[in-house]
């Protein structure tokens, strides 16, 4: 139910004042206790099939009355209420970034980046071996443009793995994710989760290196950079897996064509040889272009929050 992480995480949202309903919560709460099974997933890297079940998106969002939002400050915390509230009017979802900037047209992958011999050797290396495998990695074109890749953030192991797409300017700057914008925004996510993402966490993305302008990853970059992140899964060892974005759950569900129909719900793959649950949300950058879904995100961290408190509970009493 509603404690003071989930009112601090609304709070870290700047979602301002608005009803939550209590069955919102207890669904939450069933869905962290029961997740979604889903079919084993193969190590090596294969081209997404398209999941067509996807494309359904949601119709209606829940918002508070217009003249509640204009009463209250911005930081107020939400109240439970025992009815449903008047829902607000249809959005579309914004666009997603196309990459039809100039220079963008050739953004092969070598030959090199499928072969057997390559997957083999990312699929048997240790973690300070990984590194200098994406380190000396020049598969894709993007990587003649970047300043350095990105491997990601953590160390083995930890029960908290979070997945982005690819790094952006900042990222590339400095060779650590999420330190831009959008790393400022997560920040506070976590801060107010009571997450450390030094101490509790990893954070990696799907591509190591920056697409030209920030653009949407291909699918060619995707597959060659997948034995990467399937190795860093395997050696992070996470119990609980969090997508941000359409290009992190494409690891786990295809060339998904909205997130809506995969939130809300945990689900479960069995990925470097065992089990894992896997949440989906939106990436904090979506966020900061389309404040109006930062409602749903913030259903999405009270999930993550609730799993993560009964993977803790099932240690506890394992230990017994």
């Amino acid at each position: 139910m509603l404690d003071k992480r989930k009112t601090e995480l609304w709070n870290a949202l700047n979602l301002g004042p608005q009803w939550v309903e209590r069955g919102e919560l207890l669904s939450l709460a069933e869905q962290a206790e029961e997740p979604e099974a889903a079919p084993a997933l193969t190590e090596a890297p294969k081209p997404a099939i398209e999941n067509r079940a996807a494309v359904r998106s949601e119709a209606v969002q829940k918002a508070a009355p217009q003249a509640a939002q204009r009463a209250a400050s911005a930081h107020s915390a939400p109240r439970e209420m025992p009815h449903r509230t008047p829902p607000q009017p249809v959005r579309k979802a914004a666009a997603e970034p196309q990459n039809t900037a100039h220079g963008m047209n050739d953004r092969s992958v070598s030959a090199e980046g499928f072969s057997s011999e390559r997957q083999e050797k990312i699929l048997h290396a240790d973690w300070t071996e990984l590194k200098q495998l994406v380190h000396d990695c020049k598969v894709c074109a993007i990587s003649r443009q970047r300043i350095q890749p990105v491997f990601g953030e953590g160390e083995p192991k930890r029960r908290l793995m979070l997945i982005g797409e690819a790094p952006g300017r900042e990222e590339d700057s400095q060779g650590k994710p999420f330190v831009g914008p959008s790393g400022k925004l997560l920040d506070h996510i976590l801060e107010a989760c009571g997450l450390d993402r030094q101490k509790d966490l990893g954070i990696f993305n799907m591509l190591k290196c920056r697409p030209p302008m920030n653009a949407t990853p291909e699918k060619s970059e995707k597959i060659a950079c997948q034995p990467f992140l399937d190795r860093q899964i395997e050696l992070i060892d996470p119990d609980l897996i969090v997508a941000m974005g359409k290009p992190a759950a494409s690891r786990f569900f295809g060339e998904a064509k909205a997130l809506n129909p995969l939130r809300g719900k945990v689900h479960e793959f069995n990925v470097g040889g065992r089990n894992r649950k896997v949440i989906v949300t939106f990436h904090p950058s979506y966020l900061l272009r389309s404040p109006g879904e930062k409602r749903k995100a913030w259903l999405d961290w009270c999930l993550i929050l609730d799993t993560l408190e009964g993977l803790t509970s099932n240690v506890e009493r394992n230990s017994l």
